[in-house]
């Protein structure tokens, strides 16, 4: 029996080294790689281009995405036939935003958030947010590191201004208790990892993992 193959795409400024930490069973690795936005390129032309890396020969898909990886994998589902759609540490509507977000899309401050922003503030804010080990610490300033400002204005444009609240079937939203950038008292129908902050693919890739292989599983 042919194993099924799960796409994996990274949150908003990280890369695949963020699934480093996943021991999967049963099931073929690939990953999707975030590409850089074109000049005031719409949300559906991007999704286009970027499920062009998924191979049209594959008969058993299951997308998996992290934060707004995890609002592209759902948008992606409406273009290729999924047996499953994986959400971990992100959001399935407009509802499930913090309230910063919401205010957001009449405040428009993220419009300021680039680079040099993030990488400046992060000492102030690690800890809160999940960031807690050395090495954690080390591979976020890599992979933020490695993205354009033009990248994080246009994501943040279109993670402020998600809609969501589609019906897509077989998806499962794996969810840290201690998530503080999406809260999980917003969250409707919950996979919880107890403990687990918004980095907790990485931070706690053992528990994440057992989720996802019981998800494969079923």
């Amino acid at each position: 029996m042919q194993k099924p193959t799960i796409y994996f795409l990274a949150g908003l400024g990280f890369d695949k080294r963020i699934f480093s930490n996943l021991v999967l069973e049963d099931v073929n690795i690939k990953f999707l790689e975030w590409l850089e936005p074109e000049l005031n390129e719409n949300f559906d032309n991007y999704i286009k281009r970027i499920s062009n890396q998924i191979s049209s020969t594959e008969k058993s898909i299951i997308l998996a995405g992290h934060s707004f990886g995890g609002i592209v994998v759902q948008k992606i589902s409406k273009l290729i036939t999924a047996e499953k759609v994986i959400i971990i540490s992100s959001i399935k509507s407009k509802k499930e935003m913090s309230l910063p977000l919401k205010l957001f899309r009449y405040l428009p401050l993220y419009k300021m958030f680039n680079q040099k922003l993030i990488l400046k503030s992060f000492p102030f804010w690690a800890g809160a947010f999940g960031y807690n080990s050395e090495k954690g610490r080390n591979l976020f300033i890599q992979m933020i590191s490695g993205c354009s400002n033009n990248y994080f204005k246009w994501a943040m444009d279109k993670i402020v201004h998600f809609q969501g609240g589609d019906n897509i079937n077989n998806l499962f939203h794996i969810h840290g208790t201690n998530d503080r950038t999406f809260p999980i008292k917003r969250i409707k129908n919950p996979i919880p990892i107890i403990d687990g902050s918004h980095f907790m693919v990485y931070s706690k890739g053992e528990e994440v993992s057992e989720v996802i292989n019981n998800i494969i599983k079923k």
